[in-house]
Order: C-alpha cells, then sequence, then structure tokens
C-alpha cells in the first residue's frame, strides 16, 4: 500500500515527465488493480486548488472521477487519528506535509513523494525514483 502526496498524484495525471520512475510505475500498477494508492483528503484539497489556479491542464472534477467508485484510490480523511499522530511528525514544519505523513504512518505504508524534507526526515519510507 501507498500513499501520494499531491505533486507525485498531480503529475501522474497529467503525466508530467518529472515524475520519478519508481512513483510512475506504482501508479501505472494501481491503475491495472495491482496496488492501493491512498490520497489523502487534503491532497485533495492541494490538487483543488492547483487546479482551480490553472495551473495543471484539466478540471477537479476529473480528478475526483478518477477515484470515485474505485477501491484502487481510497480517500483517507483528515480524522481524529491523524491529528493525534501529526504530534509525532514535528519534524515536518508545513502541515499539509504532517498530515500526508502522519497518514501514511497510521496506515504502515510507504509514501510516493519528491519532498526533500519528508524524505530527509526518514519517518516513513518513500518512493520516487527506481
Amino acid at each position: 500500500m501507498y500513499v501520494t502526496d499531491a505533486h507525485g498524484f498531480l503529475w501522474f495525471l497529467s503525466k508530467d515527465e518529472r515524475l520519478g520512475k519508481k512513483a510512475l510505475e506504482i501508479f501505472r500498477s494501481c491503475d491495472k488493480g495491482e496496488e492501493i494508492v491512498v490520497v489523502p483528503s487534503i491532497v485533495l484539497l492541494e490538487c483543488l486548488y492547483v487546479c482551480e489556479k490553472k495551473r495543471i491542464g484539466f478540471e477537479f472534477r476529473e480528478i475526483m472521477l478518477k477515484i470515485q467508485g474505485t477501491f484502487n484510490y481510497p480517500v483517507y480523511p483528515l480524522d481524529e487519528g491523524v491529528v493525534l499522530e501529526c504530534q509525532n511528525v514535528d519534524k515536518i514544519a508545513e502541515p499539509h506535509d504532517r498530515i500526508i505523513v502522519a497518514t501514511t504512518k497510521l496506515l504502515n505504508a510507504k509514501l510516493i513523494t519528491k519532498d526533500a524534507g519528508i524524505i530527509n526526515s526518514k519517518l516513513v519510507e518513500t518512493v520516487w525514483e527506481s
């Protein structure tokens, strides 16, 4: 099981060449039903923001259509458990990233990210390149 951050998810959906090779493999496997990539609700909010600012070539509803009704891309809520786990990721200053890392820890998953701060924190296992 994997958790994705907004960059990874948006770059996969937009076929952006900056997406890491390993991350691309995971998303493709998820699309085939071979993997599960959890999308924290805060990542959806970040995607909404990017779409509203027209920083990507598609609409937010297209993202929602991709994940709704599938078991491969479950949305994980920002609930009390996530908030409490955020206390244990104090090496990460940015609130959105803390929520994503906390979600990853709660699920005992690997995180799809290129974020150097998260990678260097070593709080969770990360994947990006091969």
